[in-house]
C-alpha cells in the first residue's frame, strides 16, 4: 500500500457519520467571516477506503480543537494547498497536486462554491495565493508537455483567466506572497538529475512579473518542494529526491538565514542519511527560531535552529506528514501514523503531548492548515536584491 493512501477500513464506519450528517461543526461553533478565532480550526485533505482494497474517497477534513468536532466534505480530488482570501476569510482556494482539480470553498457553509477551471494544456501544481486586496488569485501551474512553470492569474470575482507570468523554473509547486504582497516566492521542483532544469526558489515582482532573485540548493540531488519564510526573510526549503531517484534515496532540509547563502544541511550524517524519501512539511516558530520538518518515510520530525542551521532534536514518530502551529504558538500541530492520528508537540520541550492525541483524524494529506492563525507572511520583507 502506498503510504499516502491511508486505508481506514477499520474506522471509517464509526467516523463516516461526520461526512453523512454534516453536523460535526454545526451550531455555529465558529464563524469565519472577519476575525481570527481563539480556537484552532484545522483543515486538510484526506483519502480513505471503506474496506481494504476498496475504492478510494477524498475529503476536506475540518477539526475544531476546542470541541474536537469534525466535519468531512466529499471532494473529487485530494486537497493539497488550502489558501484563505484576505478580507473574506471563510473563502478558501483548494488545489490538487499535479492534477486538474481546484475549487473555491465556503468554510461557514462547509461546501464547495465553484470549480476553478484548468487551462487545456496545464495541470494545477498544488498551491496558490490571493493578492493582498483579494481581487486576484495566483495559481502554480505547469505545461503538460514541457513542464514549464506558469503563475496563472484569475479574477477572484468570477475566476476569469487574466493571463500569467513565468515561474522561472520547471514544475512550480508552492507559492507565498511576501513584502506587503509585492513579491511572490515560488518553489520550482526542476527536472531530473543529469541534465534537467535545476530546482530553485524564485522571487518574482508581482507588478512587473520580472525575476528578482533565484535561489538554488547546494545539494543537486534534492528538488525544491515546500518552504517556510521567516519574519526576517529567512528561508527554509524541504526536499524530496530529484525526479528519477527513488524513496530509498534521501531528501533533506536547506536553510538560508537572512543575509546569508542557502545551504543544504548535511550534518549530522547519522540523521540526514536517514531522511529517506521526501522531507514533506515545514513550519517556523518565530519566537524561538525553530523550524520543524516532517519526514514520513524516515519516521521522524526534525527541529532546526534557523539562524545557526543546526539540528536541535529528532522526534521519532511513525509517518508524520502535516505540521502547523497553534494559535497560542505554544504547540506544533502534527498528523502522523497509518491511522492519521492528530497530536500536539510542545514548542518548549519538543515532546509529544500525550493527552492531545485525536485518533483517525482523516487528515492524511501533505499539509494541515490552522485557519485561525493570522496571515503573517504577506507582511514579511522582500528578497535581498
Amino acid at each position: 500500500m502506498n503510504r499516502r493512501d491511508f486505508i481506514f477500513y477499520s474506522t471509517v464506519t464509526a467516523l463516516g457519520a461526520y461526512s453523512q450528517s454534516g453536523n460535526a461543526l454545526a451550531g455555529n461553533i465558529f464563524v469565519a467571516n472577519s476575525v481570527e478565532q481563539k480556537t484552532n480550526i484545522i483543515l486538510g485533505g484526506g483519502t480513505y477506503s471503506e474496506k481494504k482494497d476498496g475504492p478510494k474517497s477524498h475529503v476536506l477534513a475540518i477539526i475544531d480543537l476546542g470541541t474536537q468536532g469534525r466535519h468531512l466534505t466529499p471532494m473529487t480530488f485530494l486537497p493539497h494547498g488550502i489558501h484563505r482570501k484576505p478580507g473574506e476569510l471563510n473563502r478558501l482556494a483548494i488545489f490538487e497536486k499535479k492534477g486538474p482539480g481546484a475549487c473555491e470553498y465556503d468554510l461557514d457553509k462547509r461546501e464547495i462554491i465553484r470549480v476553478i477551471p484548468k487551462r487545456d494544456d496545464r495541470y494545477f501544481y498544488g498551491h496558490g495565493a490571493y493578492s493582498k486586496d483579494g481581487s486576484t488569485l495566483f495559481c502554480t501551474e505547469a505545461n503538460l508537455h514541457t513542464l514549464d512553470g506558469a503563475i496563472a492569474i484569475r479574477s477572484s470575482n468570477d475566476l476569469t483567466y487574466l493571463g500569467d507570468f513565468p515561474s522561472y523554473g520547471k514544475e512550480p509547486h508552492e507559492c507565498k506572497l511576501i513584502d506587503d504582497g509585492k513579491t511572490l516566492v515560488v518553489t520550482n521542483g526542476g527536472g531530473g538529475l543529469g541534465g534537467g532544469d535545476q530546482p530553485s526558489v524564485t522571487y518574482i515582482d508581482v507588478q512587473s512579473q520580472q525575476l528578482l532573485e533565484k535561489v538554488q540548493l547546494t545539494n543537486n540531488r534534492f528538488n525544491t518542494g515546500h518552504m517556510a519564510v521567516g519574519s526576517d526573510g529567512s528561508l527554509v526549503v524541504v526536499s524530496a529526491p530529484r525526479t528519477g531517484l527513488g524513496k530509498r534515496h534521501v531528501g533533506g532540509v536547506s536553510i538560508r538565514p537572512r543575509g546569508e547563502e542557502m545551504e543544504s544541511i548535511g550534518n549530522p550524517v547519522d540523521i540526514t542519511q536517514k531522511m529517506f524519501g521526501e522531507a514533506l512539511s515545514v513550519v517556523i516558530h518565530e519566537e524561538s527560531g525553530i523550524a520543524a520538518v516532517t519526514h514520513p518515510t524516515g519516521d521522524m520530525i526534525t527541529f532546526w535552529s534557523v539562524n545557526e542551521r543546526k539540528l536541535i532534536k529528532v522526534l521519532k514518530l511513525p509517518n508524520p506528514r502535516g505540521i502547523a502551529l497553534s494559535v497560542s504558538g505554544e504547540q506544533f500541530l502534527i498528523t502522523y501514523s497509518q491511522q492519521a492520528n492528530f497530536a500536539q508537540v510542545s514548542v518548549s520541550s519538543l515532546e509529544l503531548i500525550e493527552n492531545s492525541i485525536i485518533p483517525s483524524s482523516f487528515l492524511t494529506g501533505s499539509h494541515i492548515y490552522n485557519w485561525s492563525r493570522k496571515m503573517a507572511e504577506l507582511f514579511y520583507p522582500g528578497p535581498l536584491v
